[in-house]
């Protein structure tokens, strides 16, 4: 890449990495060291004396790199002292050269590449075709991995992950033809002390204004997420401007990083806007004091809160504070006097400091007063990390750093920023970024004492001469935040002050703990925040996710759609110290309610004239159903023997009662529809509900189930009908009620995305136990003229619809009754024993475990579009990666990933549903039985690299 650096970095899922068997006792100022296994490279196929690499590259194999059209041979030596293998992920490849095994009936010279002996060799061949090259707009390369697959988990907890780039053809490349690129790997066997990955890049050096690519590979066997961010820096991933990378298990970014400065006018983004906006940058200046006060996260308690939970967040008492702790807020005034406090126009923004917002070109100027009597404090933010005077990716060192210097009582400081062009929006942002600012003499203890607030950069001429956004009626900002007082600087005077039993308060008893950290909005607790807004207002949401926390939260905003990157959806989700822009273009009635501690919920209602609908009227008959479900299906699928892999047989599971949408084909609902082969692949999902923009959807719903259920989607309710209600309305036991909705345009998918979007319906009397019960299934809407009016779907293109979530049924309806048939006595119910949960949970795909869903079988050069859906908590983070085939996503622009991370909504069940493209697919198709995925091989072209394991000592430092 021409005039830039490029650095591929892998982030574990952890600091520490285990290596032991069980725990040992490290001597006293010696380090601990542990036995890996790495990738290393070798010029030739003699493997004698290995490539050089750089230091920074730790654990992480030699960076393999090709180009569309290039073939990729690898010649691949094991010498490590167990077996291993090589599967890529983002190139295509023969049976051969998978790297992955399973019992599919294929011949034994396929499947000597599943599993290399120890001094054994192996070549595997991968082929780039011109369709799993960057599209448009991507960047140049794009990040992929290669690994061991013999045990995918223990494999890459060994260390045996290397990064492969795949660019687009370059001046090296001959038009049209094909480079062979060969390479000498092997794997060896390393020493390792624990320490932090990253605190060990020794020699990656970077140089101001040097342009630089950061193949960002997020690695990591469990459900955990991290918010990567460098100081003073922006990263610009797929078009976006990010402060932070957003990283989880078997992430893959391609991130670019070029510092600016505010003289680069021909670089900045413009955009036309009205004539009202600001021609020249502007100097915006802030006075904020940081004061203490007294804060009531529950100023309304609500009577039908649990009472349970009324005695644990919110009533002082002996052992608890209740619902008033003393914090400290960043709070504005008028002038440098600060005796007058500046009236803020939002009203509802909570314990948030006031709005710092400015355009690219402008300048801020904070003057920044401490007039607590205890506490030093100082401005930061992740935006001022960005804009800091020392300017980004700087190569000087500084005696001390502006954001280093504490401010004790009674004195100011001013800060002033440039907000450079590699700070701001690029166009495919929205209009303004949500970052936020923060103090940071200890950032854990200072936000959780209360001190943040939001910052906005936003477009040049996006703002007029009063910083009110054009183009918008209003704007809201939300925060989600779990403040944990635990870590409060004023946690003992809180003690003192509210607790009837001060002198006894045990600071390490957990439901004490417990009864300190709370799930806010904007600083609020169980339903106090009232967000007022009016009929048909365009309005702009800054949404922040700051705090304790560290799993992500997704945000349901229930009856409404929001555009965000150019589409339109129903669920934002955030990481933790994140923050991002929606816009509402057209709002109706509103309620805000919160339904759980972390989870806001907006709904509208609407009426319309059934006589101005121009779409089709669709009729649908659906009844919820109990059935007994058995979660691996005993039926052999296409080329898989069945027999359990490590038994020699398929043993059988445990039924379970469950209940499940399904289809009928009138309103007497005597007679089920059949399912057939292109709707087999569905299992538990319920039947697909496919519609065009302007229709009508009109479903009669029966409960044929023994308790109450409903039937609710994330379309506005539209009520026609005197039986139609809103969704969430409970139906009785062998109750009829009819439900009717338009689509409107903001449900179906735009200009740039494909023909049809997936959304979902479900029941939500209780929406955790009523999914783990199994009702869901797939809502599908159109482009007008897309469906067939005939069969009621595209007939170009075969659509598979699936559900990856862990079903847990110690949260189901019918718990009790399942344990009563599985459970012989004598038997031990213990639904929070972990052994006992992880028993009772499945891993599942349509309610499928390992390769037992059935019904995947497309031909070759077939065209098929994935809808892929999530529901559940923190756990179901999924990675969906097919091997050999790379997935096509549309937002404002196209691009191609290898793996697609779907994540659902936290603690209670949210949902996330989207649609993604698989270009060329070909048979045989296969469940993935290391990541419980399905498979697909396609073909492809080759590169030769040679790999080899072997064994060499080397250690983190402490």
């Amino acid at each position: 890449m021409d005039g830039a650096a490029q650095s591929a970095l892998t982030f574990p899922s952890s600091c520490s990495m285990s290596g032991h068997l069980g725990p040992q006792h490290p001597t006293p100022g010696v380090p601990p060291r542990y036995r890996k296994a790495v990738f290393v490279e070798y010029p030739d196929t003699s493997f004698t004396q290995p490539k050089p690499k750089p230091a920074w590259t730790g654990l992480l194999g030699p960076t393999i790199r090709a180009e569309v059209y290039d073939v990729v041979v690898i010649t691949f030596k094991n010498l490590a002292s167990r077996p291993y293998s090589l599967h890529a992920v983002g190139v295509s490849y023969w049976k051969a050269s998978e790297g992955a095994g399973y019992e599919d009936e294929t011949s034994q010279p396929e499947k000597e590449g599943d599993r290399v002996d120890p001094g054994k060799t192996h070549t595997y061949i991968w082929e780039i075709p011109q369709n799993q090259g960057p599209t448009d707009g991507d960047s140049s390369c794009l990040t992929h991995s290669y690994s061991s697959n013999t045990d995918s988990v223990k494999d890459i907890n060994s260390g045996l992950i290397g990064a492969l780039l795949v660019c687009r053809p370059g001046k090296d490349s001959m038009e049209w033809g094909q480079v062979t690129r060969s390479h000498e790997l092997k794997s060896m066997d390393t020493v390792l002390t624990p320490g932090c990955f990253l605190s060990l890049l020794a020699g990656l050096t970077l140089c101001l204004k040097k342009q630089v690519h950061w193949h960002v590979i997020g690695l990591g066997t469990g459900a955990e997420v991290h918010s990567i961010f460098f100081e003073a820096h922006t990263f610009l991933v797929r078009s976006h401007r990010l402060s932070s990378l957003e990283i989880s298990p078997a992430t893959y970014l391609t991130a670019q990083t070029m510092p600016g400065t505010a003289e680069d006018e021909e670089a900045y983004h413009v955009i036309q806007v009205r004539s009202s906006a600001k021609d020249k940058p502007m100097t915006w200046t802030h006075y904020i004091a940081a004061e203490e006060m007294d804060w009531d996260y529950a100023p309304v308690k609500p009577v039908s809160l649990d009472r349970n939970m009324t005695s644990l967040f919110l009533e002082a008492g002996p052992q608890r504070i209740g619902s008033r702790y003393k914090k400290v807020m960043f709070v504005e005034y008028e002038d440098a006097t600060f005796k007058k406090r500046k009236v803020s126009d939002q009203l509802d923004k909570g314990i948030l400091g006031p709005v710092i917002k400015g355009e690219v070109g402008d300048q801020f100027k904070v003057r920044l007063l401490s007039t607590e009597r205890k506490w030093k404090g100082k401005l930061q933010s992740l935006m001022l990390f960005l804009l800091i005077a020392l300017g980004a990716l700087s190569c000087l060192v500084m005696p001390k750093d502006v954001k280093d210097i504490p401010i004790p009582p009674g004195q100011s400081f001013t800060y002033s920023w440039n907000v450079t062009t590699e700070d701001g929006p690029t166009q495919a942002d929205p209009r303004c970024l949500t970052r936020f600012y923060y103090s940071s003499i200890d950032p854990v203890r200072d936000t959780a004492s209360g001190l943040i607030g939001p910052l906005l950069i936003c477009f040049k001429k996006t703002s007029s001469l009063s910083a009110f956004q054009i183009m918008s009626d209003g704007t809201r900002f939300v925060l989600f935040s779990v403040f944990d007082e635990n870590r409060s600087w004023y946690l003992e005077e809180n003690i003192r002050r509210f607790c009837t039993d001060a002198a006894h308060v045990d600071i390490q008893d957990p439901q004490f703990y417990a009864s300190n950290v709370m799930h806010t909005i904007n600083g609020f607790v169980f339903d106090n925040l009232e967000l007022k807004l009016c009929l048909h207002e365009v309005v702009y949401w800054y949404v922040l996710s700051v705090g304790a926390q560290t799993d992500f939260l997704s945000i349901f905003f229930s009856g409404n759609t929001f555009k965000r990157n150019m589409v339109f959806e129903d669920v934002l989700t955030l990481f933790p110290f994140s923050g991002e822009t929606a816009d509402k273009p057209d709002y109706d009635e509103y309620g805000d309610t919160e339904q759980t501690m972390e989870d806001f919920d907006i709904y509208e209602e609407e009426e319309h004239d059934p006589r101005s609908f121009q779409g089709e009227v669709r009729q649908y008959f659906i009844a919820a159903v109990e059935v007994m479900w058995e979660y691996r299906n005993q039926r052999p699928q296409h080329f898989l023997k069945a027999t359990d892999p490590r038994s020699g047989r398929r043993k059988p599971f445990q039924q379970y009662r469950k209940v499940v949408f399904r289809e009928y084909m009138d309103d007497s609902f005597t007679q089920p529809v059949l399912r057939g082969e292109l709707d087999e692949h569905l299992g538990i999902l319920g039947p697909y509900i496919r519609a065009e923009v302007e229709d009508v959807i009109m479903v009669t719903f029966k409960n044929l189930a023994s308790r109450p259920f409903s039937f609710h989607s994330t379309l506005q309710a539209y009520e026609e009908m005197q039986d139609a209600t809103q969704g969430g309305e409970v139906v009785q036991p062998g109750q009829i009620r009819k439900y009717t909705w338009k689509v409107l345009p903001q449900m179906a998918p735009t200009t740039q995305e494909f023909d049809c979007k997936a959304w979902a319906y479900f029941s939500n009397v209780d929406l955790e136990k009523d999914l783990h019960s199994g009702l869901i299934g797939p809502l599908i809407i159109c482009r007008r003229g897309v469906l067939s009016f005939v069969f009621r779907r595209q007939l170009a293109v075969q659509e598979f619809s699936l559900l990856f979530t862990i079903f847990d049924e110690t949260k189901s309806w019918y718990f009790l009754e399942n344990m009563e048939r599985n459970c012989r006595p004598p038997c031990y119910i213990q639904r929070d024993n972990p052994d006992f949960k992880r028993n009772h949970s499945f891993h599942a795909i349509n309610g499928y475990v390992s390769d037992t869903l059935p019904g995947l079988v497309m031909a070759q050069q077939q065209r098929v579009r994935w809808h892929l859906l999530n529901m559940g908590s923190t756990e179901d983070i999924h990675s969906i990666h097919f091997h050999g085939q790379l997935f096509s996503v549309r937002t404002s622009q196209e691009y191609r990933m290898g793996v697609y991370n779907l994540y659902p909504g936290e603690r209670h069940c949210g949902h996330y549903a989207c649609s993604c493209c698989c270009g060329f697919m070909s048979m045989p198709v296969r469940k993935c039985q290391a990541c419980g995925g399905t498979e697909r091989r396609g073909d492809g072209s080759e590169i030769s690299i040679c790999i080899a394991l072997g064994t060499v000592a080397s250690h983190y430092s402490q």
